[in-house]
C-alpha cells in the first residue's frame, strides 16, 4: 500500500500510539525465534491501519478488539498445541491455501461452496457449539471449539503464507510485501435453501476476518454462479460486511476463465474452471515451480505437512518453517521442515 505524506505520518502516529498501549510488544506466549509476522509486526499493523480507513485512533480500536479476542480464545498457545486432525478438519469449511499464486505473488485461497451441505453445516455447528477451549499450557486434554480453530487456521494464512510468499522473488513488485489473497470460490451448486442454512457460518467468518485479519482478501471470484445467484447474493450481502462484499466478482460459467486467466497463470487456475491445477476441496498446498526452489528442504516428502507451520529466525537471520500442532494434544511437534534460500 502506497501511502502519501499525510498518509505516512498518520501511520507513525499508529505506530506510536500502539507502542504507547503495549500493542507492538512480543507476544508473551510466543516461543523464542519465533518472528512476529502476521501477529504485530509493520505489515499487520499496515492492514490494520487501512482497515481503519487511515485513522490511527480507530485502527487502535479495532487492534485493540483483535488482539483480546485473541488472548481470549488462546490463539497462540493452541497455534503450537492444536491437534493436526482438528487443524485439518478446519480446512475443509474455509478457504484454504492451494499452494499456487497470482500473477502478483498473492496467494491464492480455494473453496468449494458443494461442501457446505445440510451435513457439512450440521458438522460445523457442533464444533461451534463445543465449550471454548482453556489455555492449552495448562489444560491441554481440552478440545478447541470452532471459533478457536478458525483463528488458528486464518492465522495460518498471515503467520506463514503470506510471509512466504512475501520472501519469493519472482514476483513483479518486490518492495511490497504480500499483505493479502486472491479467493477462489466455486460456486456451481449453490441453492437459495443452502444459503439460507449459512447464515451463522457467513456471519462468524465475515467478523472473524474483518476484525482480526482485515485486508487480507485482495478479491474474491465466485465462479460458475447458477442463473438466479443473484437472489442468492441479495441474501448473503446481508450477513457480509461491506467492504468483503465490494471484493467480490460474481461471474457466470462463460466468464471465469477469461477473468481468471487474466489475473492467474492457467497452470495454478484450477482444471474445472479451465485451468491445469487439479483441485480437490481441503487438500494440502501444491506448491508451484518458485516456491520450491526458493526453499532448502529437511524433510525427505519437501512439501507443506498437515498441521500448523510457523516462521522462525534460526542464528544469522536465516529463516526456519517448522511444523507446529501437535499428534496427541500435549507435546508440541516443533518440526523443522524447511529453509528460506
Amino acid at each position: 500500500m502506497d501511502l502519501s505524506k499525510e498518509e505516512t505520518e498518520r501511520f507513525a502516529t499508529f505506530n506510536r500510539i500502539c507502542t504507547e498501549h503495549g500493542l507492538s510488544e512480543r507476544p508473551r506466549r510466543l516461543d523464542a525465534g519465533d518472528v512476529q509476522d502476521g501477529i504485530n509486526d509493520e505489515v499487520t499493523l499496515l492492514r490494520f491501519f487501512k482497515a481503519g480507513r487511515l485513522n490511527p485512533h480507530r485502527a487502535l480500536q479495532q487492534l485493540q478488539e483483535a488482539t483480546k479476542f485473541r488472548e481470549e480464545q488462546y490463539v497462540l498457545s493452541l497455534y503450537m498445541t492444536i491437534h493436526v486432525d482438528d487443524f485439518e478438519h478446519t480446512r475443509k469449511f474455509y478457504p484454504h491455501w492451494t499452494g499456487r499464486r497470482d500473477k502478483r505473488g498473492s496467494p491464492i485461497l480455494m473453496v468449494d461452496m458443494a461442501h457446505y451441505d445440510q451435513s457439512g453445516i450440521a458438522e460445523w455447528r457442533k464444533s461451534r457449539e463445543m465449550s471454548c477451549c482453556t489455555d492449552p499450557t495448562v489444560t491441554p486434554k481440552d478440545r478447541p471449539n470452532m471459533s478457536q480453530r478458525a483463528m488458528v487456521f486464518h492465522g495460518s494464512l498471515t503467520r506463514f503464507v503470506l510471509p512466504l510468499c512475501s520472501a519469493m522473488g519472482d514476483r513483479p513488485n518486490l518492495s511490497t510485501p504480500i499483505s493479502n489473497a486472491v479467493y477462489i470460490v466455486d460456486a456451481s451448486v449453490v441453492c437459495v435453501k443452502q444459503a439460507w442454512n449459512l447464515k451463522d457460518f457467513a456471519q462468524e467468518v465475515s467478523w472473524i476476518l474483518m476484525t482480526c485479519y482485515p485486508e487480507t482478501i485482495e478479491r474474491i471470484f465466485v465462479c460458475n454462479v447458477p442463473s438466479y445467484f443473484s437472489t442468492i447474493w441479495n441474501i448473503f450481502k446481508k450477513w457480509v460486511d461491506p467492504v468483503t462484499a465490494a471484493k467480490v466478482v460474481v461471474l457466470k460459467q462463460s466468464e471465469v476463465y477469461p477473468t481468471l486467466e487474466s489475473f492467474i497463470d492457467k497452470e495454478n487456475i484450477p482444471t474445472k474452471f479451465g485451468g491445469g491445477f487439479a483441485f480437490q476441496n481441503g487438500m494440502l498446498p501444491d506448491l508451484d515451480h518458485g516456491i520450491r526452489q526458493r526453499l532448502q528442504w529437511t524433510t525427505p516428502r519437501q512439501c507443506i505437512p498437515p498441521g500448523p507451520v510457523k516462521w522462525v529466525q534460526a542464528d544469522g537471520g536465516k529463516r526456519i518453517a517448522v511444523a507446529t500442532g501437535s499428534m496427541d494434544m500435549s507435546v508440541p511437534r516443533n518440526v523443522e521442515i524447511a529453509a528460506l534460500l
